[in-house]
């Protein structure tokens, strides 16, 4: 079985990454695309198969649906429908709706979450947001709707019993639902690497499965008896939960454990995980390039590859009960806790040595802490579960006793919080590193290859008769920490892909404003930071980029005026210090140009131990081969807050320059183009391409070769203006937009250039 399974994964891998849409539907584009266009209001019809309630509104996940408009019809398997009126319905109706349709959005930036994709791998393209929804076929699926209505008490019952905050985490854990978690205390477990105990997965599934299982058995003293009603009771709560990869995993494996008990067989792990992982590409082929499918398995396979490598031989077992003929539960409290420490950190260990390059490629930095962190929360999560189970369906009938229980895994909950928060405050707790390059992935794995090799030889060398000394293990290990040291310190952070070189990216924040300087000696600049149409643009516009490209510190963060698509962003920034990334400095242009909101950003940056710096007309800051030089405002100029007293940067490096214009328009344009004394290469085109700015005297003076514009797609204000592209198109210059490229990179070594968008 493990034979066949392999080669079904390996046949299955290269259809999918080489054989792409001509193999998989999901990849193919969607009918509904062609025949339809974004905001188009059409009439769906389709079977509900799952749903979820949030605060605002109910999200319905439709299968075999139909999408009219104008006696047009297509077919889609998939869509998820948006309900402000939070409609009452039952799993398994049919149902007619109508709405405006909307198509997921891909990745903008570099280290972006890709929506689309990852609605792609569940074969979902289209999602409505509904104006009117109405049934059409009442019958359901009473199994189901009743288990999910039970879900739904379940959470009620878990948050009234330990409060919204400590309730959302067990609703997490216990439920699958992760909606309704506090997300600093979510965020607070990711950056500290414990992240997977909210998810459900495989220790969750065994406490329930293997637990139920071993209970059911003593009591009815039957294998088979005992594990058909405990893989009854596991199908019945992952009904309820609803099918992941990491669940579906778990399943197989339990059922492949339990149904070796039922036949008498022995149980091995590697068959059940390679089993497990054909089944999942068979249920989602693109599951390959998915975090969670990665972790799940990875995570699985590293504790048996170690496991195995430590397992001592057959002799070295015989000698060792021959020291020690006691059964284990008559050892001594510290022996066993000994041997349950050792294994413990074993079994991390394990999952490090496989994950970290999956971690880093994922989330681009790694918690040093985790390894100890998971020492200390995965063995008290089986205490956690019974207390939080247990106590909330205790709860719903004995209102006292359950949240006396609650309350027990609520102080659990608060270890560890009080661990994570401790650990955050250790310096270099978190190594930001970026997105390694495939390259340097698959050189870990060669060397962790090797080591394994070496291992074994060792290994074989000793129970052949030969001595082995420690030298040999260790010399093993060179070539795993010579992968690793790869990884964490030639990526993205170390700059050493630069070398000699100036990045200079404009990213796309929707209708907004930012750009990320990378000097040639290191030093990470953000000019401007801010949106008006997307939500939280510095914690996931932003941010991801940035720890994608190893920047865990900025050393300068420059606000160019005070208009929040500016620097709504770079005050996200300022209050996520301690789980995201740092700022040394803040640069803001003189304080005689300062609105209320310059001033309340400069206040904020005070109060998080940021230091505020000004910069005059004239000043210049140089890191390397690049010079950042303050064109305008200075302290005698009269300008009024505003658009017009925008902080404008030259940015040179050799015979590269570029003119960074914020919002700079009227008044401020027409003194900047007396300023100018020479001509640039590339122009941020200021105002997002407004009619207002970027005149064409201006145009002239400057004559750029490149013309850069962030705005977002389809926004109201009209960005950017036509009249504007027209002047920019006589004047012979290339112009590149975040709406349609996403962000626009440009690499410089002060004699040459090359601009690439992120998007074809």
């Amino acid at each position: 079985m493990f034979i066949f399974c392999s080669l079904f994964l390996l046949a299955a891998f290269l259809a999918v990454h080489l054989g792409g849409d001509r193999f998989l539907e999901e990849l193919r584009k969607p009918p509904v695309q062609a025949a339809f266009r974004e905001d188009d209001t059409v009439l769906v019809e389709g079977q509900v198969w799952k749903q979820e309630e949030r605060a605002e509104y109910h999200v319905f996940y439709l299968r075999d649906n139909s999408i009219t408009k104008s006696g047009r019809t297509v077919e889609e398997a998939g869509i998820i429908l948006y309900d402000p009126e939070k409609t009452d319905l039952r799993t398994g109706n049919i149902l007619r709706a109508s709405g405006q349709l909307f198509f997921f959005d891909e990745a903008r930036n570099p280290g972006n979450f890709d929506q689309q994709f990852y609605y792609q791998r569940q074969n979902i393209h289209v999602g409505l947001w509904a104006q009117s929804v109405e049934v059409k076929d009442d019958s359901f699926w009473h199994l189901r709707d009743t288990l999910e209505r039970f879900r739904g008490e379940w959470r009620k019952a878990l948050l009234e019993a330990a409060g919204e905050k400590d309730g959302g985490i067990l609703a997490a854990m216990i439920l699958g639902d992760r909606q309704g978690m506090d997300p600093e205390t979510k965020e607070l477990y990711q950056v500290n690497g414990i992240a997977h105990i909210l998810s459900i997965s495989g220790l969750h599934l065994s406490f329930i499965g293997i637990g139920s299982y071993q209970l059911l058995r003593r009591r009815t003293g039957s294998y088979l008896a005992g594990g058909l009603l405990g893989i009854g009771f596991l199908l019945l709560y992952i009904l309820m939960i609803g099918t992941g990869v990491a669940v579906l995993r778990s399943l197989v494996m339990f059922l492949l454990r339990v149904g070796a008990d039922m036949a008498g067989r022995a149980y091995d792990m590697i068959t059940a995980l390679a089993a497990a992982a054909a089944v999942v590409i068979l249920w989602q082929p693109l599951a390959f390039y998915d975090g969670g499918f990665q972790m799940s398995f990875g995570a699985i396979l590293g504790m048996w590859i170690l496991g195995e490598l430590m397992r001592p031989s057959g002799k070295e077992r015989q000698a060792g009960r021959g020291k020690d003929r006691r059964p284990e539960k008559e050892k001594s409290l510290p022996v066993r806790a000994k041997k349950g420490l050792v294994q413990a950190l074993q079994s991390s260990l394990g999952v490090q040595m496989i994950l970290l390059p999956v971690t880093l490629y994922h989330y681009f930095e790694f918690p040093l802490c985790s390894v100890f962190l998971n020492l200390l929360v995965i063995p008290l999560m089986s205490a956690l579960l019974f207390l939080g189970m247990t106590g909330s369906l205790m709860y719903m009938a004995v209102e006292p006793a359950g949240q006396a229980l609650v309350w027990m895994g609520s102080r659990i909950l608060d270890i560890y919080e009080v661990s994570c928060l401790a650990a955050l405050s250790l310096p270099g707790s978190r190594l930001v590193t970026g997105q390694p390059d495939m390259g340097a992935v698959w050189f870990y794995y060669l060397t962790l290859g090797i080591t394994i090799v070496l291992w074994v030889l060792a290994k074989k060398k000793k129970r052949a008769g030969g001595r082995e000394s420690p030298a040999e293990r260790r010399r093993a290990l060179v070539p795993v920490f010579a992968g690793a040291a790869v990884l964490l310190f030639a990526g993205p952070a170390s700059g050493l892909g630069s070398l000699g070189q100036v990045e200079i990216t404009m990213l796309d924040v929707g209708q907004g404003d930012s750009s990320f300087i990378r000097a040639d000696d290191g030093t990470a600049i953000l000019v401007d930071g801010g949106s008006s149409d997307t939500d939280q643009a510095g914690r996931y516009r932003v941010e991801p980029f940035l720890k994608a490209e190893g920047v865990g510190v900025l050393d300068y963060v420059f606000v160019t005026h005070g208009d929040s698509d500016h620097m709504n962003a770079v005050e996200e920034l300022l209050d996520r210090q301690e789980t995201g990334v740092k700022v040394s400095c803040l640069v803001l242009p003189v304080p005689g140009v300062w609105d209320e909101e310059l001033k309340a950003l400069a206040g904020k940056a005070k109060s998080r131990g940021v230091p505020v710096a000004v910069m005059d007309r004239g000043g210049t800051l140089s890191c390397g081969s690049l010079t950042v030089t303050c064109l305008q405002p200075g302290e005698e100029d009269e300008m009024e807050p505003g658009n017009g007293a925008s902080l404008v940067l030259d940015i040179s490096c050799g015979d590269f320059d570029m003119l960074l214009t914020g919002d700079v328009e009227g008044e401020g344009e027409e003194a900047l183009e007396q300023r100018l004394k020479k001509t640039y290469d590339v122009l941020k085109t200021a105002h997002h391409g407004s009619r207002n700015s970027t005149s064409e005297s201006f145009l002239q003076k400057a004559s750029p070769s490149a013309a850069l514009i962030s705005a977002g797609r389809d926004n109201r204000y009209g960005h950017p203006h036509q009249e504007t592209l027209d002047r920019l198109r006589r004047e012979r210059c290339s112009v590149y937009q975040t709406a349609q490229s996403g962000s626009v990179t440009i690499v410089t070594d002060g004699r040459t250039m090359r601009i690439r968008r992120f998007l074809p």
